[in-house]
């Protein structure tokens, strides 16, 4: 089977024995494993994912070799580029030039402008100094994949830990990326802009379910169905408010209500607005007694 092998090592002196707890490690090493994952159907496009596995080491700072390969299954179509293709895709990630370096070098930095490199699968970038650089096309790629990026997030957090001072990655024996506290801020994903999915405003009664005597007039409404926070642009109604306007729980409003959706990385979002109270509904306290003088027809008397 084709491989490839590294080494990842967290250092401090919190590790300096060798041991390191499984709830830290165990989420790093789920997260890179998928990083790899998902990077293989960028570098190698039509083959099954391939696969990290973890060979134990010695003592020291915590150390943890690991073997890429995973595609045993499939040796009837093996080339002789098969490994090449393994270490193309180490480098990638994990290489001088790979994504964690690349996440760490552009940190603060505007890309001005991209173009094909010097040679195939590499892409040259130019930053807003004017600096190039030159990177593997899949880790350009990866680089602007949501999923991967908070992945690799996850594969730092151990240098949140008290005595964990640096994440180091080795190919041949050879540091190809050191990552400190420092670093950190880096691999925070930057909130993306919301992407309007659609609005629509109707006429709707609502019933009051908590006041909001705030600046911020989110008020805690019911459809019936139900109950959302829905901000009151009616400065005329909130007018009526200030001025001592008495609401109770379950008095209903007939308003304008807009409802506006949009979607970030953490998903759909759903936003409502009352654009203008139209009526406000006291909710009944009294029981409605019938005045007509008609008696009710007793039971008995039916046919």
């Amino acid at each position: 089977m084709a491989e490839t092998a590294f080494d990842l090592a967290y250092e401090g002196d919190a590790l300096a024995d060798g041991r390191m707890p499984v709830r830290d490690l165990a989420p790093a090493l789920l997260a890179l494993g998928e990083i790899f994952t998902e990077a293989s159907q960028v570098v190698a496009p039509g083959r099954p994912p391939a696969a990290l596995e973890i060979q134990a080491t010695s003592e020291g700072s915590f150390v943890v070799h690991l073997l890429l390969g995973g595609w045993d299954a499939i040796n009837d179509i093996f080339t002789s580029d098969d490994a090449t293709t393994l270490v193309n895709l180490k480098e990638a990630i994990v290489g001088g030039t790979g994504l964690f370096v690349l996440i760490k070098r552009l940190f603060g930095r505007a890309v001005k402008q991209q173009e094909a490199g010097p040679e195939p699968g590499e892409i040259t970038i130019t930053l807003d100094d004017g600096t190039r650089l030159t990177v593997p096309k899949a880790a350009w790629d990866l680089y602007g994949n949501v999923e991967v990026r908070k992945k690799t997030r996850k594969v730092i957090e151990p240098l949140s830990k008290p005595g964990v001072e640096s994440v180091v990655f080795e190919v041949d024996e050879q540091v190809t990326v050191r990552l400190d506290a420092a670093d950190a801020p880096a691999f925070e994903l930057p909130a993306s802009l919301p992407e309007p999915l659609g609005e629509n405003e109707l006429e709707l009664v609502l019933s009051i379910v908590s006041v909001a005597f705030k600046d911020d007039n989110k008020w805690r409404l019911s459809d019936g169905q139900q109950t959302f926070f829905a901000i009151i642009h009616d400065e005329a109604f909130l007018q009526r408010v200030a001025q001592g306007e008495p609401f109770r729980s379950g008095d209903m409003l007939r308003c304008s209500l807009r409802i506006v959706q949009t979607k970030d990385d953490e998903g759909l979002h759903t936003e409502y607005e009352v654009l203008e109270v139209l009526d406000h509904i006291p909710r009944q306290t009294q029981m409605q007694i019938d005045l007509t003088g008609e008696p009710e027809p007793d039971e008995r008397d039916k046919p």
